[in-house]
């Protein structure tokens, strides 16, 4: 299978992920009141990728998008590596919740994507890492009052 067939079928794929998402968010309910309920966003996300999988197999159908004719393998197992890591994330969001997860997933995708141990790429993974779902968490937990996975830990 050459990577214009795989992109293809990862944007098919991705359609269909985005049309589960906006299904689940429109069950979860799209408002609360005057503020968003437990769906909105994940809908509004389901669209988003919707769209831009719709963009992406177009370009792929038409000829626009250029790739490469094969995957090395170390793209390979980058791509297998960050399948897996998503699909653990989203198996122990429920224990964990989704801060604590999401600062789990991030420097496992970083490390797979750039294995480095340079001290400011590692600081940089680090912040990041447990600054922005703490952000998030605040920002759509208590602003917007959208319940977020709690897990047993309370995060």
């Amino acid at each position: 299978m050459n990577i214009r067939h795989l992109d293809q079928i990862v944007a098919l794929c991705l359609t269909g992920f985005g049309a589960y998402l906006i299904w689940a968010g429109i069950d979860y309910g799209l408002m609360r009141g005057t503020t968003p309920g437990a769906g909105y966003f994940p809908a509004l996300i389901g669209g988003l990728i919707v769209v831009l999988s719709i963009v992406n197999l177009a370009r792929s159908l038409g000829g626009i998008e250029k790739v490469k004719a094969t995957m090395s393998r170390r793209e390979v197992a980058q791509f297998v590596g960050i399948v897996v890591a998503l699909l653990v994330f989203v198996f122990i969001t429920p224990w964990f919740g989704m801060t604590l997860a999401a600062m789990l997933l991030m420097p496992v995708t970083a490390f797979i994507i750039r294995p480095s141990t340079d001290r400011r790429f590692v600081l940089q993974v680090v912040l990041i890492s447990v600054l922005a779902p703490i952000i998030c968490k605040f920002a759509f937990g208590e602003l917007l009052n959208v319940p977020i996975p709690t897990g047993v830990f309370g995060f």
